[in-house]
């Protein structure tokens, strides 16, 4: 199969990087397609699409985002027309694979276009930033990232010519032999909220789950995994949710944190699409950062737990579970699809149980009364004599979730 590429990249800078490219995936018997998005200057390549296009698709002309001198405005509509490009060769099956480069701006650009291809579909990008915090460009989608080692400067050299041709390769391999998602409406399959702290928990529900013939499917709750799990839901890839962790929730609320979600709005979207949803209260009481000097000085006398030397585990501030509470029913509130929460006494996580390091009881009970008071009529609120990891809290979540989607 003659698979279509399309190689996108800020040619005036990186156009001998994008020809070496495109000549890599012609020469596998491919069909490539080189798009300019480059803002300062002729190209280094003869682009098949201009940057002037794409600036265009993003209802903008080239000339006056250079001279407008606003280079942040100028990266944002270059990308926003790259995606209207990219998503119209999508929707159309114009297209196989993306596969782009960049420095900082470069690769702004190329990971905006980027995200708005569905999850499934072939993606990549060689950056020079790689290396460093690239959830900015990443968002929750799955592009695949790799560092180019030396800089994009000056044509391939002996470093980048490996880097670049060990990129294509995997793309194209994404190509020929990936497979693509596909979403199945109708089929049993229930997407389930995890983390380290309530992970025999979630084990023990997708094994329940799988017995009685569903499909279950775990999301990290690490800020991209929740986000994910949004949008599949949006999308209709599962017919209930059975939230055990919404972690996020709380990093989102208190705006701290490495785990806040890509997308804001944690728990809205199995309500706006009208399907079942289980939702318990797992890692709500704690944010997490990085190793312990990437924690704000001001929130350094709270409760800390090192989960591990590069992750750090805070004690979320009684007055802050309330509000947290309260989000949670406002958003719990606009359901159109069947909802509970189900709350363990006895523990939200491994760290919060009796005895554990973020013990707080005091503070699990502000959040609990906010949420209850904030519920409106209809939502049942069901406090269970138990840890979340006890095999009982999990069988009455599994049960309640089922309960709902045979209904």
């Amino acid at each position: 199969m003659k698979a279509k590429i399309v190689v996108l990249g800020t040619m005036d800078t990186k156009g001998l990087e994008v020809a070496y490219m495109r000549d890599l995936i012609e020469s596998s018997g491919h069909q490539a397609t080189l798009v300019d998005v480059g803002l300062l200057g002729p190209p280094g390549a003869k682009p098949d699409v201009t940057s002037e296009q794409i600036a265009r698709l993003a209802d903008q002309e080239l000339k006056g985002l250079i001279a407008g001198g606003l280079r942040d405005r100028a990266i944002a509509a270059m990308g926003e027309g790259a995606a209207k490009y990219l998503l119209r060769l999508f929707q159309d099956g114009a297209m196989d694979g993306v596969i782009g480069l960049g420095g900082n701006q470069g690769s702004a650009i190329v990971s905006m276009a980027m995200r708005a291809l569905p999850i499934g579909f072939p993606k990549f990008l060689v950056s020079t930033v790689a290396s460093g915090n690239i959830r900015p460009y990443i968002g929750h989608k799955d592009i695949a990232v790799m560092f180019s080692v030396s800089d994009l400067i000056g044509g391939p050299n002996m470093v980048t010519r490996t880097v670049l041709s060990n990129a294509v390769s995997a793309l194209l391999g994404m190509v020929e032999r990936g497979a693509r998602m596909s979403l199945q409406p109708g089929k049993k399959t229930v997407a389930i909220s995890a983390l380290g702290n309530t992970e025999q928990a979630v084990r023990r529900a997708m094994k329940l789950l799988q017995e009685k013939g569903y499909q279950a499917i775990s999301f990290h709750a690490s800020g991209a995994g929740g986000s994910a799990m949004e949008e599949l839901v949006e999308a209709g890839a599962f017919q209930g949710v059975l939230d055990l962790t919404p972690h996020e929730l709380a990093e989102e609320v208190v705006g701290e944190g490495i785990y806040i979600p890509v997308t804001p709005g944690r728990l809205l979207a199995a309500g706006k699409k009208g399907i079942p949803q289980v939702v318990a209260t797992g890692g709500l009481e704690y944010l997490c950062f990085g190793p312990r000097e990437t924690i704000p000085p001001r929130l350094r006398r709270r409760k800390i737990y090192m989960h591990n030397p590069y992750n750090a585990n805070l004690k979320v501030s009684q007055t802050e579970m309330g509000r947290i509470g309260e989000v949670m029913a406002e958003r719990l509130n606009q359901a159109r699809g069947p909802v509970a929460v189900l709350i363990p006494k006895r523990g939200w996580s491994i760290y919060g149980s009796e005895g554990g390091p973020l013990h707080d009881p005091a503070g699990n009970l502000r959040l609990v009364n906010a949420l209850r008071r904030g519920l409106r009529e209809g939502i049942p609120c069901q406090v269970i004599d138990a840890h979340i990891n006890d095999p009982v809290f999990v069988e009455s979540c599994v049960e309640l979730i089922l309960d709902f989607m045979k209904e």
